[in-house]
């Protein structure tokens, strides 16, 4: 069985999603957290919803200072 993805929170092109993996043999093998985001950074992989949290609101603030996401997010290009 696939794990399965929820989307927690979603701000100014960043996404963090709670990622749960399916039960093996009865037992859960657990959730961790990953945080997408338009800017070039690679997606962050985080296991405490506190500090995926905390993060996702800091890639908040890169996101809204990065003049290229905004454009994105804008839907304008110069």
């Amino acid at each position: 069985m696939a794990s399965t993805r929820k989307l927690l929170r979603e701000e100014a092109g960043v996404k963090l999603f709670e990622i749960s993996e399916p039960k093996a043999y009865g037992r859960s093998s657990g959730s961790h957290y990953r945080i997408s985001t338009l800017r070039q950074n690679q997606p962050r992989v985080l296991a405490d919803l506190t500090e995926a949290q905390d993060a996702f609101d800091l890639e908040v603030i890169a996101s809204l200072m990065d003049p290229v996401v905004q454009q994105v997010i804008s839907g304008t290009e110069h």
